[in-house]
């Protein structure tokens, strides 16, 4: 029997698009954000050049949204205002360079005002590409056919500073197995449909960095792998804990594989296991696109020990692991 990997209840290490990036405009009228994943203090973090970013405008008194009536680029060959709406504005990336967006907009309160900031346009030099399960950086993993999966990644400039923006996804597939996701506009992660079984090499056109694909049909799965407890100390008596686990293939995990698991407990004298489908708060934003996501409860002090199958596995003859986990009185 195999037992879990842990994961302390350490600081999410990924952020949630509810943070932001925030500035005063240099007349102090408005306030300029948008939503961001890293050095949220770093508002003028470059825009990718290719890539497009939706910034909010609110008054600097109350933070109330502020109805635009224009919104500009003082140099559109650098940074080009493509749309604005309510107080919304959606900038893109032309050239490498700076240039002052300036707006003009009426406040809650009815007066009408108008503000500026300086914001950067940047060609990534440095592409990162991630899986969402397994070691972390590139290397191979397992996707299942016939799902949409997602794939992290980041850009930098060569010292480092984060490139930001959505919509400018500069990768080349080796095969047609893989498939871009139709107006998908992810800052984070890249999104592509999985169409048939094969090795696909998604390879950056920025720096050549590389990550691929074993795509599988779920037939292939013969196996699960080692389960993530979310477990801050122990699971006692009585206490309720997420676990998720993967299925395998061969040396492969399979990521965000949404497919068909079966849970039960070997030892219910010990502990129940049920599956939930709700990732706990404490996942990391990466963690919250995997499926496979349960919980066990302690009923008494021992062994817990439960199975995982996969239906479809094994060619349809079902795939098995058996695990185990402490239960402390």
């Amino acid at each position: 029997m195999t037992k879990h990997t842990t994961l302390l209840l350490l600081p999410m290490l990924a952020l949630t698009a509810a943070c932001e990036s925030r500035l005063t405009g240099n007349e102090g009228n408005f306030q300029f954000q948008y939503a961001a994943d890293d050095r949220l203090l770093d508002f003028n973090k470059p825009l990718a050049v290719g890539a497009r970013l939706d910034m909010a405008v609110v008054d600097v008194g109350a933070l109330q949204p502020v109805e635009l009536s224009a919104a500009s680029s003082d140099d559109p060959s650098v940074l080009e205002v493509v749309a604005f709406t309510g107080n919304q504005l959606t900038i893109e990336g032309i050239g490498d360079g700076n240039a002052l967006l300036e707006v003009t907009g009426t406040t809650a309160g009815g007066e009408e005002l108008s503000d500026n900031v300086n914001f950067n346009a940047r060609v990534p030099e440095v592409h990162k590409l991630f899986h969402t399960c397994g070691e972390l950086g590139a290397g191979t993993q397992g996707y299942l056919t016939g799902q949409t999966v997602y794939v992290p990644f980041e850009f930098e400039m060569a010292n480092g500073q984060p490139v930001i923006g959505y919509g400018y996804y500069p990768v080349t597939a080796s095969s047609a197995a893989v498939a871009p996701t139709l107006d998908w506009m992810g800052q984070q992660y890249m999104s592509y449909d999985t169409v048939s079984a094969d090795t696909v090499v998604l390879s950056s056109d920025i720096d050549g960095s590389e990550l691929t694909m074993e795509v599988v049909d779920a037939s292939s799965i013969d196996g699960a792998a080692q389960p993530i407890a979310f477990v801050l100390e122990d699971i006692d008596v009585g206490d309720t804990n997420a676990f998720y686990v993967l299925p395998m293939v061969g040396d492969l995990t399979v990521c965000q594989a949404n497919v068909d698991v079966e849970l039960a407990s070997d030892t219910p004298e010990t502990c129940t296991v049920k599956k939930n489908d709700n990732p706990p708060l404490t996942a990391s934003e990466s963690q919250k696109y995997e499926f496979g996501w349960f919980e066990v409860t302690g009923v008494a002090e021992g062994t817990c020990t439960y199975t995982v199958t996969y239906p479809l596995g094994n060619g349809g003859d079902g795939a098995s692991a058996s695990f185990s986990y402490p239960i402390e009185p």
